[in-house]
């Protein structure tokens, strides 16, 4: 009897192996789509078997698939599983698939950057080659078919600017919370992404992310330096503790300042950058503390109080022998909030509200004085 093993079926032996990411990507489009669905109400007309790509194609959905995901964890607890068949208590643990939890999430946020890039960066389509000419005695032979037609020829494949950044990008795009900066990511250079490497990591802001798409900005990256919208309000600051009108101003331009304040011309803005840098080194004593780690946040607050208080009010409490009081009780304020999140003109809208109050002690001040005076000129 033979010692050999008898060869295994032809159709056991061709069984493909199962791949992971295959077997994931399943998942993902049968059974989280169907949950994403059931449970966020933006994809609640989508048809089921369109859920994954609408997801996978728009990065704010899949911001509010992975908020589901950490808050409601019960609703994927029969999905999202260990070989034990439990709901993983990591990122790091391994998931029955044979990957961890953070891998997945890595493979998610690559794959939604890889679309959006695509649809954002793809460029026009390359023109075809020319087909190579066929002389008449080849064309006879070819009709008879006694020779093969000319293989149309290949275009080289060049990597597209869609390419080209998600190549340099890759390796970084680890984290769920990347998921809401893949369109600012989509304006940054491969070159400027390779020069920052994991340092892009730190930069969790889209706004910041942002600021990195400025030529200017990209170049001081290159060089060591830090972008001045990247630094904090320090770096307007004079020896004597007093704001340079010119970085003040070369802010402004950067942030586009004039499209927050819709009524001020370019004259305007002069004026207001002016008197803005005239804010007396005491005021700035109190709120450099609540606001200075963000030159931008630093510079919008000053000028959306020049824009609550008007020139005359702002100069009687930020100027010179200002009114102390009404600056500490600003910078309180401001210590109680907490940190300013969105756009720019949320930023604004949020610091109008702080300064609510201000402007409503000032207001009360006023017409204390005003009584006062009444009393005072009343008297013989």
């Amino acid at each position: 009897m033979s010692t050999i093993a008898a060869p295994l079926p032809s159709r056991i032996r061709q069984i493909p192996e199962v791949k992971p990411v295959d077997t994931v990507r399943t998942v993902l489009r049968r059974d989280i789509a169907d949950i994403l669905r059931d449970n966020i109400p933006q994809l609640a007309l989508v048809p089921r078997d369109k859920v994954y790509d609408r997801v996978m194609d728009d990065p704010n959905l899949l911001h509010l698939g992975f908020q589901l995901f950490r808050a409601r964890p019960e609703l994927f607890k029969n999905v999202v599983i260990t070989p034990e068949r439990l709901f993983p208590s990591s990122d790091g643990d391994v998931l029955w698939c044979g990957r961890t939890l953070a891998e997945i999430i890595a493979l998610v946020v690559r794959a939604c950057a890889r679309r959006y890039f695509k649809r954002r960066l793809a460029g026009p389509k390359p023109r075809p080659l020319p087909l190579p000419k066929i002389g008449m005695w080849q064309g006879i032979a070819i009709s008879l078919g006694l020779a093969e037609p000319p293989k149309p020829p290949r275009r080289k494949h060049w990597p597209n600017p869609a390419e080209k950044l998600y190549n340099a990008l890759r390796d970084l795009l680890r984290f769920e919370w990347q998921v809401p900066l893949i369109p600012a990511y989509a304006a940054l250079t491969p070159q400027l992404v390779s020069r920052m490497g994991d340092a892009l990591l730190e930069v969790r802001d889209p706004l910041k992310v942002q600021v990195l798409s400025d030529h200017a900005a990209e170049t001081a990256v290159v060089e060591g330096k830090v972008p001045l919208l990247l630094d904090n309000a320090n770096r307007m600051l004079t020896p004597t503790d007093s704001i340079n009108a010119e970085v003040l101003w070369s802010v402004c331009q950067k942030m586009r300042m004039a499209a927050l304040f819709p009524g001020y011309d370019v004259g305007e803005m002069r004026k207001a950058v002016s008197l803005v840098a005239a804010t007396s080194p005491a005021a700035l004593k109190h709120l450099l503390p609540v606001l200075g780690d963000d030159i931008r946040k630093f510079t919008l607050y000053l000028f959306t109080a020049y824009g609550k208080f008007g020139p005359a009010r702002y100069r009687q409490v930020l100027g010179n022998d200002g009114q102390t009081w009404v600056v500490q009780a600003m910078a309180q304020r401001v210590a109680k909030e907490p940190p300013l999140e969105g756009t720019h003109e949320q930023w604004k809208a949020t610091i109008e509200t702080w300064l609510d109050s201000a402007v409503a002690s000032l207001d009360a001040d006023a017409e204390k004085k005003a009584e006062m005076l009444g009393v005072l000129s009343s008297m013989k």
